[in-house]
């Protein structure tokens, strides 16, 4: 009895295990998943973070490298068509190109010629001006004439559309009226090439073909303007390869800012177009920002060190910003930097703010994982242990209480026996005693139970058996003991075990008391 009492204390002790280890395990995962993506989420704002001034990067290199080339298909273009105009006059005239000085006929002929396909192609152009310059003056006997040539310079007044009307910076103002190009404040009849970047490098002979001739000049003031520009230059040569001038287009700091503005989530986004070299030049460099707001850019030169990964730290005499950098190629010949960054002061604070976000959350879980844990402890772990305790308690009492019946029925057992002693029942004992051998099997094993003093209820828990078997195989017992109840089969039994006298597994019949 003591072994199947422990045996359903144990199988009860086993689920309880199994309710609360699922619950154990789901809180457990809990604490883990948090910890985790807190960890997790606070590595990753510096990333975050990166990856977006990549993307900024990305966008903001496919522009520039996106409008070079046009600028080079219609750079291409315009040098060709001004090149075969003058082959065609200067074959007209039987002339040779060192001619043009001192000729302001043919010089105004030819911008009379020129001026219209210039303007056409500029109005074409993605850009804030066009010119063509050509290598004769019409004076060469006037004050600074080494450096005065002839051309023409058509600037757009205004934003970059279609209609836009065209100001002429420098060529004859007659044929700029005749063309409804009206004259720019500060224009002039002639180049100054003294003013004009690097122009003697740039009207050296090659043979190379047009295609890889272009060139961007560094940043410079326009002469009598505050406007800062940058000139893509390409050679203007004839057939036998002499150097007529240079043409190209302008590219304003004002244009540029207003048509390489960027979409960005950054507050103050910096976009720079800058000559190549080690640091960045910003202060020779273009410039945009963001298309809804107010940038600064900065104006000295800045060093370049590495954050990690792609992010560059741009280090500059009062200012420090973070971003992407990188060298890219206008052509074989040339390579520019550009760079897209933010203030440093903003870097920290999108890290910050990302990291104290992340943190945020991470205490918002810990604090849901701490409330399910009080809420599972109170409205769970602690019924169930309490239950859990009552149950033992109880168990140990119904153990207590069987002990207890067990002993009392042995009493009662026994005072049966005394009583048997003296009353006379040796012809129904003898019939118990000889049925004994007659059992089956299981009816050994039942009557063996009843004469070690189980309960019918602990024998169909040690057989396996059903109340009703239990209840078949007593009747027969009943019938070959010569008993009529369970009360009298247990008499018999307590004489039996109180004389001393053993169950006979043959036919013999023991003795009586």
């Amino acid at each position: 009895m003591h072994f199947f009492a422990r045996h359903r204390e144990n199988i009860r002790q086993s689920a309880m295990s199994a309710r609360l280890l699922w619950p154990c395990l789901l809180l457990l995962v809990l604490t883990f998943g948090a910890a985790l993506f807190l960890f997790a989420s606070l590595h990753n704002t510096k990333k975050d973070t990166t990856r977006s001034l990549e993307i900024q990067f990305s966008v903001f290199q496919n522009d520039v490298e996106r409008y070079f080339d046009q600028l080079a298909v219609m750079g291409v273009n315009l040098s060709a068509d001004m090149s075969a105009l003058v082959d065609q006059r200067l074959a007209e005239r039987k002339m040779a190109f060192d001619r043009l000085n001192d000729s302001p006929e043919v010089l105004n002929a030819l911008e009379e010629e020129m001026i219209e396909p210039l303007c056409r192609s500029l109005r074409q152009t993605s850009c804030s001006g066009a010119f063509v310059l050509l290598d004769a003056t019409v004076n060469t006997r006037m004050e600074g004439a080494e450096h005065s040539r002839a051309g023409l310079y058509v600037q757009k007044s205004g934003a970059d559309t279609p209609t836009v009307p065209l100001l002429l910076y420098r060529g004859n103002a007659e044929v700029g009226k005749t063309h409804s190009v009206m004259p720019h404040r500060k224009w002039r009849m002639e180049f100054q090439t003294d003013q004009f970047p690097d122009y003697d490098r740039w009207m050296t002979p090659g043979s190379a073909p047009l295609y890889q001739c272009y060139t961007l000049t560094e940043r410079f003031s326009i002469p009598g303007t505050s406007e800062e520009v940058q000139l893509f230059l390409l050679p203007l040569r004839g057939q036998d390869g002499t150097m007529y001038g240079l043409c190209g287009f302008e590219i304003s700091e004002s244009y540029f800012k207003q048509n390489f503005a960027q979409p960005t989530g950054f507050d103050r986004l910096i976009c720079l177009l800058a000559p190549a070299g080690d640091g960045l030049n910003a202060g020779a460099a273009l410039s945009s920002g963001t298309t809804d707001g107010y940038y600064h850019a900065p104006r000295d030169a800045l060093a370049l060190r590495s954050m990690g990964g792609r992010l560059t730290q741009l280090i500059g005499a009062g200012s420090a910003y973070a971003g992407i950098t990188e060298l890219c190629r206008l052509n074989e010949n040339q390579a520019y930097r550009l760079a897209v960054c933010i203030p440093m002061a903003d870097y920290q604070r999108l890290v910050f703010s990302g990291n104290l976000q992340m943190l945020l959350i991470g205490l918002f879980i810990a604090f849901f994982v701490v409330f399910c844990c009080i809420y599972f402890h109170r409205h769970i772990l602690s019924p169930a242990f309490r239950q859990f305790e009552e149950d033992k308690r109880e168990s140990r009492r119904r153990m207590d209480e069987l002990q207890m019946e067990r002993q009392q029925m042995q009493t009662e057992l026994s005072r049966l026996a005394d009583v048997c002693r003296n009353e006379s029942v040796p012809d129904a004992f003898q019939t118990f005693l000889a049925g004994i051998p007659t059992l089956t099997k299981t009816e050994r094993r039942i009557f063996d139970g009843y004469v070690a003093g189980l309960r019918s209820r602990e024998i169909v828990e040690q057989l396996d058996i059903k109340d009703s078997t239990l209840r078949f195989h007593n009747k027969n017992i009943y019938e070959k003991l010569g008993v009529s109840s369970l009360k009298q089969l247990q008499q018999f039994a307590a004489i039996l075990n109180s004389g001393g006298n053993s169950v006979p597994d043959d036919g013999t019949p023991g003795k009586g008391c």
